[in-house]
């Protein structure tokens, strides 16, 4: 399950490492869900579904029921409901010792319980994580890529896009514990 998926880059690695899973990729913009679809076409990938909806509601997705949840790219912004709220339905859908992964980016844009902006570190977001009863596990070796300048306007016009200047971002892996 990737909360978010944007224009997929995830989705298709999942789909990848995964090709015998079912990968579901949430995201409410109607863009990114038409050109991922295009590539699921253009590529005849067959184990990834896209919702496109808001995601303040997740009720049609089964308690316990994935093994991976993505929240790359996601955890920021807007009044801060949002991050909690995924950090709820994360907690409800994953497995007992399921993966929950974050590629924790726009740290100085998060927010807390009260909407309030709140520079972020990784040692704040393993605490918060731990209260909804996941225990950090580590990060990736291979940092994560944060992919917004691909798809700002400003960077194609510029034609200035290449992978080092990508921003790279610790992925950080957390599990669910079987008892929450």
């Amino acid at each position: 399950m990737d909360f978010g998926h944007g224009f997929g880059e995830y989705l298709f690695a999942a789909a990848n490492a995964f090709p015998e899973g079912e990968i579901i990729g949430v995201d409410r913009n109607p863009v990114c869900n038409k050109e991922v679809s295009q590539k699921i076409s253009d590529r005849n990938i067959t184990n990834i579904t896209l919702i496109e909806k808001e995601m303040y509601n997740l009720s049609e997705f089964k308690d316990d029921s994935f093994d991976l949840v993505i929240l790359y790219d996601i955890m920021h912004g807007g009044d801060g409901k949002l991050k909690y709220m995924l950090l709820e339905e994360s907690k409800r859908v994953l497995k007992p010792n399921g993966c929950l992964t974050i590629l924790p980016v726009h740290l100085s844009n998060w927010r807390d319980r009260e909407g309030k902006t709140k520079t972020y570190t990784s040692k704040m977001i393993i605490t918060e994580l731990s209260e909804y009863g996941f225990e950090f596990v580590g990060t990736c070796k291979t940092k994560g890529v944060h992919w917004e300048k691909c798809h700002t306007l400003y960077y194609i016009q510029k034609k200035i896009i290449t992978m080092d200047v990508l921003e790279r971002v610790d992925v950080m892996n957390f599990k669910k514990g079987s008892i929450v």
